[in-house]
C-alpha cells in the first residue's frame, strides 16, 4: 500500500480482529492461518505505530497548552 492508500486505524484494527477470529475457526486451513497471521501482525504493527504517533502528538499539545 502506498501512503495515499494506507489503512486507517479502524481499518487495520478491524482487519486484525477479523484475522484473529478466522484463525481460530476449525475450518481455516494451515496455509490460510499463516497468511492471516502475517496480515494480522502487519495490522498490529500499523495500529501500534498510529497509537504511538497519536500519543506523541498529545504529549506535544499538552506541553504547549501549559
Amino acid at each position: 500500500m502506498t501512503q495515499a492508500t494506507e489503512k486507517t486505524f479502524m481499518e487495520a484494527y478491524r482487519s486484525l480482529v477479523d484475522a484473529a477470529t478466522n484463525i481460530t475457526k476449525q475450518t481455516t486451513s494451515i496455509d490460510d492461518s499463516l497468511r492471516l497471521f502475517d496480515e494480522g501482525m502487519k495490522d498490529a504493527e500499523r495500529c501500534t505505530k498510529m497509537l504511538d504517533e497519536a500519543e506523541q502528538k498529545i504529549e506535544i499539545y499538552t506541553k504547549e497548552g501549559k
